[in-house]
């Protein structure tokens, strides 16, 4: 029954107006002023969320960065980033780093098993979200790579 509650929980915050405008600036200020660290995939959300006016212009709210699938269960896996439209629309993204400039036949295995793998997560925490939020909410999943930084990939 506790988790069922900070479930419902989560779910109000995610949809509250004061809440989904508070987080969006704390989001953004913290990807702002981190611009220090070398994770290159980091470096890839950063820019997703910093460019997301252009990227995804449908959801112009970031609410959430590795939230959990589960409720204080994060090794059930964790989902990278929600945007919201700030209504009943979510867009779940998926955010991979590919090693483009390495070569070799293993390289490419490990490129080609990368993509499946970011297109597979953006599925699983797309429905994920959908199945929390429930039949009055819209979820769309997608995923972003730096093979094409112009863009978002919808799964």
């Amino acid at each position: 029954m506790e988790i069922f509650l900070s479930l419902q929980d989560e779910i109000q915050h995610m949809i509250d107006r004061a809440e989904i405008g508070h987080r969006d600036r704390v989001l953004r200020a913290y990807f702002e002023g981190r611009y220090w660290d070398g994770n290159e995939e980091f470096a890839l959300k950063r820019e997703l969320v910093l460019s997301s006016s252009q990227l995804l212009p449908d959801y112009p709210f970031v609410v959430d960065d590795e939230w959990e699938a589960e409720p204080n269960q994060g090794d059930r896996g964790k989902g990278d980033l929600i945007f919201t439209n700030g209504e009943s629309r979510f867009a779940v993204v998926e955010v991979k780093w590919i090693d483009l400039v390495r070569t070799g036949k293993t390289v490419r295995t490990g490129r080609n098993r990368d993509r499946n793998k970011v297109r597979e997560q953006a599925e699983k925490y797309r429905d994920i979200l959908a199945a929390k939020l429930g039949p009055d909410f819209h979820v769309e999943g997608y995923y972003f790579t730096n093979e094409d930084e112009t863009q978002v990939f919808k799964v």
